[in-house]
């Protein structure tokens, strides 16, 4: 039996996505880099987390039960909340259908939206606010909007 958790993944100022100055590729454009931290709640929330998990084999009766180390995130985390959602352009770079507040036909149907990525994994909301955006676009395409 495997027992998996998942938590957040609260930001960080240091926390970015950004083009790399020093590598190019093929065509000479630089390549996308991620610098990631992980936020120290997180690591706490995380060790929680696996305690619980430990807990639930045990409670299930396992003979033998092992975990593995608890270190900060060395692979591709659910990057999010890069371009907050909100009514107010100074606060935030989309509006609630998902439109550039400063670019008229630009959308962003991703998860950069989300500020956090809440109690699960954020694949199907990231589906669900790309679906309604496609409404939108449909329907400003449809009158001419854009």
């Amino acid at each position: 039996m495997y027992v998996l958790t998942h938590s957040t993944a609260l930001p960080l100022a240091g926390n970015s996505i950004s083009l790399d100055a020093d590598v190019k590729d093929a065509w000479g454009l630089p390549p996308v880099r991620v610098t990631y931290k992980d936020h120290p709640d997180d690591m706490k929330t995380a060790r929680f987390l696996l305690d619980r998990a430990m807990e639930l084999l045990e409670a299930a009766g396992a003979i033998k039960k092992w975990e593995l180390p608890l270190t900060e995130t060395e692979s591709s985390p659910h990057l999010l909340g890069t371009c907050r959602m909100g009514t107010d352009p100074k606060k935030s770079v989309i509006d609630t259908d998902h439109r550039a507040h400063d670019v008229a036909n630009l959308f962003l149907c991703d998860g950069s939206s989300l500020v956090t990525s809440g109690r699960n994994q954020p694949t199907e909301t990231i589906q669900a606010l790309a679906f309604r955006a496609a409404d939108r676009i449909t329907a400003l395409a449809t009158k001419n909007e854009i």
